[in-house]
């Protein structure tokens, strides 16, 4: 069945303000007689759940690679997926934008990782919340492995050759919150 709704993905660093511009989307979309569904990856499914106790450990990359999608295979299945035929905008946090960018600063394979990907709903709009990784460092606290200066200036680099590969829309996320908002809202606004 071909989607109804549109897909809109928010990406960037650790501390780039994808969760509270996630939610503020979100609200502005509702408040404006919307259906959305408002979710994020990793997933609150059990494979989800897992992973956000998992990432708190030294880990192999491939398996964090390998848990990241089967946690995407579900998350899509489960939710994207019918949100998308029932008409629902989705908001993401995270996709497998994330996967690509993490991963392969972990020293994996980016065709690898795009080709296990592959099954994953195309999104209809990716936003990078552009940031810093000097500032995010400083705006992190979950102590995840992941949030470490060196290892987010290679994420951060990977995600700005994703951008020129999968045409993204990027915001500068060291701006003020309300002026990053109204941006999001203009974006998002032309593809609804």
């Amino acid at each position: 069945m071909a989607k109804k709704g549109k897909l809109v993905i928010l990406e960037g660093i650790d501390g780039c303000g994808k969760t509270t511009h996630a939610k503020l989307l979100s609200k502005w979309l509702s408040e404006s007689g919307k259906d959305v569904l408002h979710t994020k990856e990793p997933s609150r499914g059990p494979i989800g759940l897992l992973l956000r106790d998992y990432l708190k450990k030294e880990t192999v990359p491939l398996i964090d690679a390998l848990l990241f999608t089967a946690d995407r295979a579900e998350h899509v299945e489960k939710e994207i997926t019918p949100a998308l035929e029932e008409g629902k905008i989705v908001v993401c946090e995270r996709y497998y934008f994330s996967t690509i960018a993490y991963q392969m600063a972990q020293g994996l394979d980016k065709k690898w990782l795009t080709e296990l990907n592959a099954f994953a709903t195309k999104p209809d709009l990716v936003i990078l919340l552009d940031l810093n990784p000097e500032i995010s460092v400083k705006r992190t606290s979950t102590n995840e492995k992941f949030e470490k200066l060196e290892f987010l200036k290679k994420v951060n680099s990977n995600y700005k050759v994703l951008a020129r590969e999968f045409g993204f829309v990027t915001i500068d996320a060291s701006k003020g919150k309300s002026e990053v908002k109204e941006e999001i809202r203009s974006i998002v606004q032309k593809i609804i």
